[in-house]
């Protein structure tokens, strides 16, 4: 299993933490998600995605993620990372 790291962003006044779980209700099955941050505009998330995927097919389920509607306004803000083995 690869642990990445991805922080998204949203208007002033939207609540982080429910795009967080809004976010993690949309991505597939198997992945496992942890809120690691949040700010007033950002929440910052750990994904364990299981087998060898690139952090380019990670950021490709993310971004569809993000285009549901209940995710208006919400973007990545930057790029999945990979974390180091044994880093969450």
């Amino acid at each position: 299993m690869r642990t990445f790291q991805l922080r998204i962003t949203g208007a002033a006044g939207a609540a982080p933490e429910t795009a967080a779980v809004r976010l993690i209700a949309r991505l597939p099955a198997a992945w496992g998600a942890t809120l690691l941050s949040s700010t007033p505009t950002s929440a910052t998330l750990a994904f364990e995605v299981p087998g060898t995927p690139s952090t380019e097919e990670v950021s490709a389920s993310v971004d569809t993620a993000l285009a549901a509607p209940e995710l208006q306004g919400w973007a990545a803000d930057g790029t999945v990372v990979r974390r180091p083995d044994g880093e969450g």
